[in-house]
C-alpha cells in the first residue's frame, strides 16, 4: 500500500510525509481531533476532552448574571439544548450599538435557542438593525428594479428625462408627506 501511495505521490508531484520530528517547515501534520482543556491542577487528568472537528463551540459569556456555583449546577441535567436554554435564560443587557451619526443605541438580547445567535434573529430583537435592514432592502430592491427595467435605465440616462423623472417623484414624495 505505502508503495501505491509513493507512486501516487510522485505522479502528483507531491512530497513524501516525513515524520514529524523532522524540523521541516515545509510539510505539518494536522491532528485529527481539537482538544480542548481546562486545567483544574497540574495532575488533573479529567480536565481533557475532545472535542470533533466538524462541531463548533461558543465560549464567550452570554449572560450579564454571576456564573452558577458548583453547588447549583450539580442537580442540573438537561436531556436537550433547549432544557439548557431554559435553565441558564442567557441574555445580553445594553449592547452598546453604534448609530450613522457616531452615536450609541443600547439594545437587550435575550438566546432561548441556538438559532438565536444568527445574524437574522439577532437582527429581529433590535430595533435599530431591523430599520437599517429594512432600509438596505429597500435601496437593493430599487437597484433589481433598475437592473431589470429597460425603458427607466433609458430615461435615466437621457438628462433630460432623469430631470423629469426626478420632478414627478419629489412632488409624489411631497403629496406622500402631506398624507401622513
Amino acid at each position: 500500500m505505502s508503495n501505491f501511495l509513493h507512486r501516487l505521490r510522485k505522479l502528483f508531484g507531491q512530497p513524501e510525509p516525513q515524520s514529524p520530528d523532522n524540523n521541516n517547515p515545509k510539510i505539518r501534520i494536522m491532528a485529527k481531533k481539537t482538544v480542548i482543556t481546562k486545567v483544574l491542577d497540574a495532575n488533573a487528568q479529567d480536565g481533557i476532552i475532545e472535542f470533533p472537528q466538524n462541531r463548533t463551540l461558543y465560549a464567550d459569556q452570554f449572560t450579564d448574571n454571576a456564573p452558577n456555583t458548583d453547588e447549583e449546577r450539580e442537580g442540573f441535567r438537561p436531556k436537550n439544548m433547549k432544557d439548557v436554554f431554559e435553565h441558564y435564560q442567557p441574555s445580553k443587557e445594553g449592547v452598546a450599538l453604534e448609530t450613522e451619526d457616531g452615536g450609541s443605541v443600547y439594545e437587550d438580547f435575550e438566546f432561548r435557542q441556538i438559532k438565536d445567535f444568527d445574524d437574522d434573529q439577532l437582527i429581529a430583537q433590535s430595533p435599530m438593525m431591523s430599520e437599517k435592514k429594512a432600509n438596505i432592502d429597500a435601496y437593493n430592491s430599487i437597484i433589481r428594479q433598475l437592473e431589470k427595467n429597460k425603458p427607466l435605465r433609458n430615461a435615466l440616462k437621457d438628462p433630460d428625462s432623469r430631470e423629469s423623472l426626478k420632478n414627478v417623484l419629489k412632488s409624489l414624495l411631497a403629496e406622500i408627506n402631506e398624507a401622513e
